[in-house]
């Protein structure tokens, strides 16, 4: 009980060090006028049920609407960066008047609302035209299944239509998953959180359901934001980026500054000593689309 409450404190302390508010100084000091904000959706800029018009307690708001319509006037990219399908986030984007995204955790980024589409697998070489059947046909998805019942199952329907990256849904330990990945030759690949998810699976025995993604070894988030960086010759203190899952804390490697959603620390308390420790990390107030629009009226108003 006494390291409960002990953990329960430190991440406040945590909360409140790495506060928005405390850390206007330091952002004031080491970022550029935002060109890019590269933003995960759900849980960090739609609220529940990827709705962008519900906050956290499920109550209507507004304030992420109008956070991002400041940003369109500002004409800063809002750039989506998604374990979803770019299908998917097409028609989110399209709907959002946003242009340009990465979808399936950085394998495809993709510009104009898909005019273009850059590949992004590392050294990962495809043995037919798809991706996603390059992977499902070496077994690995097949094998974490098997090592895994009643604690790891396909994310259906949405698992459903890939290009490249098979996506589960469960609860597992990802360092007995990358274990077996390694014992069973499949080292190449990754098994990546992108944290909680509100639906449970009947089929499950899992206190806590969350998505995985089996991805390219070398393959994320922030390798696919510094590509673009790269490709469009953006300075990484021109850019920030907004998450709420462990998937997105690498972001800080590559954007000039990452701010976690309240709800994704309270969600994953175990990187309170990560994001502590990371200069260019901070923790937001509001959860979910509360705090993505406190992120971008802050980046605006510096």
């Amino acid at each position: 009980m006494n390291d409960h409450h002990a953990q329960e404190a430190y991440i406040e302390e945590v909360a409140a060090r790495k506060s928005v508010r405390s850390n206007l100084p330091w952002l004031r000091d080491n970022l550029l006028a935002p060109r890019v904000i590269y933003t995960d959706l759900d849980g960090t800029m739609v609220g529940p049920l990827g709705c962008f018009f519900r906050d956290s307690d499920w109550e209507l708001t507004l304030r992420p609407a109008r956070a991002l319509l400041a940003a369109h006037a500002r004409n800063v990219d809002i750039m989506l960066v998604s374990g979803r399908h770019k299908a998917q986030l097409r028609e989110t984007a399209r709907l959002l008047g946003c242009m340009n995204y990465v979808a399936e955790l950085g394998t495809e980024l993709v510009y104009n609302l898909g005019t273009e589409v850059v590949m992004n697998l590392g050294d990962f070489e495809p043995s037919c035209d798809s991706v996603y059947r390059s992977i499902m046909d070496t077994g690995v998805v097949e094998l974490l299944l098997e090592r895994f019942p009643g604690r790891l199952e396909m994310h259906t329907p949405w698992s459903d239509e890939r290009d490249c990256t098979p996506l589960m849904r469960g609860m597992v330990d990802l360092d007995e998953a990358h274990a077996l990945l390694s014992e069973r030759g499949f080292d190449s690949f990754e098994l990546v959180d992108n944290g909680v998810i509100p639906r449970k699976s009947p089929t499950l025995d899992v206190p806590v359901t969350r998505a995985y993604h089996l991805v390219p070894r070398g393959v994320s988030k922030d390798q696919a934001v510094r590509k673009d960086q790269e490709l469009r010759g953006i300075p990484r203190e021109a850019t920030a980026a907004v998450g709420d899952a462990e998937a997105d804390l690498p972001f800080s490697g590559a954007a000039g500054a990452f701010f976690m959603v309240r709800n994704g620390l309270d969600n994953n308390p175990h990187l309170a000593v990560a994001i502590d420790e990371a200069e260019n990390v901070f923790v937001t107030e509001g959860k979910m689309g509360d705090g993505w629009a406190e992120v971008v009226e802050t980046l605006l108003s510096l």
